[in-house]
């Protein structure tokens, strides 16, 4: 039987994984490692500190992690993937209220990440010429 997500060690377990599933990631592997050639040694301890942060307010993250993701060539369906292997690694490891929210805000931080990046104009839209 799974758990919830308890404490530190849990959120560990949650976000190594989750990036270890995005590192493999045909699509979100390609940006995080041969775009933004991310040091997953300095980058995964931060994400720990900034879901600890959100799951338990633990105020280690300080940091504003929209403008770092804005100049990478991200598409809306991104965001989409991003959630999906979020949510999947979410379910593979935990059960309970704080892993259900942990989904939410995951879903909070898609959506919002999505619409700012489309306010900036980051998203290519097809226009198609009515006759």
């Amino acid at each position: 039987m799974m758990h919830d997500i308890r404490d530190d060690n849990d959120v560990k377990t949650l976000v190594h994984n989750f990036y270890n599933n995005v590192e493999q990631d045909e699509r979100l592997g390609y940006i995080f490692n041969d775009v933004a050639g991310v040091d997953w040694d300095h980058h995964l301890p931060r994400m720990v500190d900034f879901w600890s942060n959100l799951l338990f307010q633990t105020r280690r993250y300080k940091g504003r992690p929209f403008r770092q993701h804005l100049p990478l060539p991200l598409e809306q369906e991104d965001f989409g993937r991003w959630l999906e292997l979020f949510e999947d690694t979410v379910d593979q490891h935990f059960s309970g209220e704080r892993a259900d929210y942990a989904k939410e805000m995951a879903r909070k931080i898609a959506s919002s990440f999505s619409i700012r990046m489309e306010m900036e104009g980051k998203f290519n839209h097809t226009n198609e010429k009515q006759p």
